[in-house]
């Protein structure tokens, strides 16, 4: 004994009750591995899908991204005419829109920042983002006509209800870019109302220039009033059990 205490007989003491080094490591890279695993919709049929999976493909797959967009600072009366304003109104270029219906009162900047909120990206017409809209009883999900390309942009702050929405104005600020080829372009944009005041901007590109594995990383860019975002998505990650899903 010393100051008490008790020591333990050598014998008594069972070297197996203390993991190796080994054994940490195989601890660790099985968590790994569980935690890399599929999620469960992916090994999954789409006619299996249940609203479960559904929703996680709606929330969290190649095909829907979270983005911050920046806020651009307001033009100055000259830079508005020199855009193509006259007569003290606005033009059709950057600042085209009031910016002030997003943040309400705020002091005018000449310096870009960060909005504070973020909005949701969909690449709307691949069909697991569609069949996963219908599972989930997702009421309002954009629909259109013709064969596209559709990317909507979620939770976009509303307009004052005395203002008109320039679609024109918002086809003429947005992209779709791969690398190596030329840039496309949106035919149309629509907009719909979302509960609370907030809006749902779709782009619609055509599908006359088609989009490939090859093409790897694909850019969508756009400019809704005075908000920048710029979001990438990738073709390798964007396939279905084997085919490019868009």
């Amino acid at each position: 004994m010393r100051n008490g205490a008790t020591l333990m007989p050598a014998a008594l003491y069972n070297k197996s009750a203390v993991p190796t080094r080994q054994t940490v490591i195989s601890i660790v890279f099985t968590i790994a591995l569980l935690s890399a695993a599929d999620p469960a919709w992916m090994t999954k049929p789409i006619s299996h899908w249940d609203e479960t999976d559904a929703r996680q493909v709606l929330s969290s797959s190649p095909w829907v991204k979270k983005t911050v967009p920046v806020e651009l600072p307001d033009l100055t009366p000259q830079q508005r005419r020199d855009g193509g304003a006259t007569g003290g109104g606005r033009g059709t270029g950057i600042g085209a829109i009031d910016g002030a219906v997003f943040t309400p009162g705020a002091p005018k900047s000449n310096a870009p920042k960060r909005y504070p909120g973020a909005l949701i990206l969909r690449w709307e017409s691949a069909s697991p983002i569609r069949v996963a809209e219908l599972k989930a009883h997702e009421l309002g999900a954009p629909d259109w006509e013709g064969d596209y390309y559709a990317i909507a942009v979620y939770h976009v702050p509303g307009f004052d209800s005395d203002q008109k929405i320039p679609a024109g104005v918002l086809k003429s600020l947005a992209i779709l870019k791969r690398e190596g080829k030329k840039d496309l372009k949106p035919a149309r944009v629509e907009i719909l109302q979302e509960e609370g005041g907030s809006l749902i901007v779709v782009y619609l590109f055509p599908r006359t220039e088609e989009i490939t594995k090859e093409d790897r990383r694909l850019e969508f860019v756009a400019q809704i009033g005075r908000l920048s975002l710029a979001q990438y998505f990738f073709t390798e990650e964007m396939q279905f059990q084997g085919k490019l899903e868009l």
